[in-house]
C-alpha cells in the first residue's frame, strides 16, 4: 500500500480518535461569538481614519463565499463606519475576549494531538492566548491594510508595472503571511518544543485546504442548495456559521498532520 494512503488512513483514524469534528464545532462557536465583535471594531476604525465604507466592502467577496459575503456587508452597511469611542471599545473587548476563548481551545487541541500533557500552568496559558489572538489579529489587519492601501502603495513604487502582477503579488503575499502565521500558532500551541519546518506541512495544507475549501463551499452554496429557500433571512447566518465550521476542521486537521509526521519522525529516530 503506497506511504501516502497509508498516511492519509492514519490521519482520518487520528482525527476520529480526537475528536477533530466535535471539538472544531466548540471552536466554532467561540470563533463565531468573536466574528461580528471584531468587524465593529474594524469598522470603527475605518471610521476613525475616515476612510469609505467601499475600500474594504469591495474585497468582501474575494474572502468570503457568496452568501457570507452578502451577509457581512449587510451587516457593515447597517453598522457603518462608526466614529463612537463606545463602539470601538466594546467591539475591542468582546472580540479579544472570545478570541483569546478561541485559541485556548486550539491550545489544548494541539496537546492533545501531540499527546502530551500542559504543565505550562493556567496563566501562562491565558497569556499564550492573548498573544495567538495579538499575532492573529496582526495578520488579519495587514493584509487587510494590503489589500485596501495596496494599489495605491503598488503605483507609488512601480508605476509602470502591469495590474495583473499587482494581483499576483497581492495574492501571493498574503498566503505566505496567513501560512507563516498559522506555522506561528502551531509552533507556539503545543508544549512540544517544535521547530518551524516541523510545523510547516500542516501549516500549508490548511492554508491550502481554506482556500479550495471556500471556493468549493461558495461554489456548490450558490449552485445546490436550497438554504435562501429553506432559512430566509437567516440563512446567511447558518451559512457563516457551517463556513466557520469548514474553516475551524481544517485548522484542527493541520495540526493533527504536524502531529503525526512528527511522531513519525520521534520513532524512527529511536530506531535508529
Amino acid at each position: 500500500m503506497p506511504e501516502v494512503l497509508v498516511f492519509v488512513i492514519n490521519l482520518i483514524y487520528k482525527c476520529r480518535n480526537d475528536e477533530v469534528v466535535e471539538r472544531a464545532a466548540g471552536l466554532t462557536y467561540r470563533v463565531l461569538l468573536a466574528f461580528f465583535p471584531f468587524l465593529i471594531f474594524l469598522m470603527a476604525g475605518v471610521g476613525f481614519l475616515q476612510l469609505e465604507e467601499s475600500a474594504v466592502t469591495r474585497y468582501i467577496p474575494d474572502i468570503f463565499p457568496p452568501d457570507v459575503a452578502e451577509l457581512v456587508k449587510g451587516f457593515i452597511y447597517d453598522l457603518g463606519a462608526a466614529q463612537s469611542r463606545g463602539l470601538l471599545s466594546t467591539g475591542l473587548f468582546f472580540a479579544v475576549y472570545n478570541t483569546t476563548n478561541g485559541f485556548r481551545a486550539v491550545i489544548r487541541c494541539a496537546n492533545r494531538a501531540y499527546g502530551v500533557e500542559d504543565t505550562r500552568g493556567m496563566v501562562k496559558n491565558v497569556l499564550l492566548s492573548f498573544l495567538l489572538m495579538l499575532l492573529f489579529t496582526s495578520s488579519i489587519i495587514f493584509m487587510a491594510g494590503a489589500l485596501v492601501f495596496g494599489a495605491e502603495i503598488w503605483a507609488w513604487l512601480l508605476p509602470h508595472a502591469p495590474t495583473f502582477l499587482f494581483n499576483v503579488v497581492r495574492i501571493a503575499g498574503s498566503l505566505v503571511v496567513l501560512t507563516f502565521t498559522t506555522m506561528l500558532i502551531y509552533k507556539l500551541s503545543c508544549a512540544v518544543r517544535l521547530r518551524l519546518r516541523q510545523v510547516l506541512p500542516g501549516a500549508a495544507l490548511t492554508v491550502t485546504g481554506w482556500v479550495v475549501a471556500s471556493a468549493v463551499f461558495g461554489f456548490f452554496i450558490t449552485n445546490f442548495t436550497q438554504y435562501p429557500a429553506i432559512y430566509g433571512s437567516i440563512a446567511g447566518v447558518f451559512i457563516l456559521i457551517l463556513w466557520l465550521n469548514l474553516i475551524c476542521i481544517i485548522l484542527l486537521a493541520g495540526n493533527e498532520i504536524n502531529a503525526l509526521l512528527w511522531k513519525s519522525f520521534t520513532s524512527r529516530k529511536h530506531i535508529m
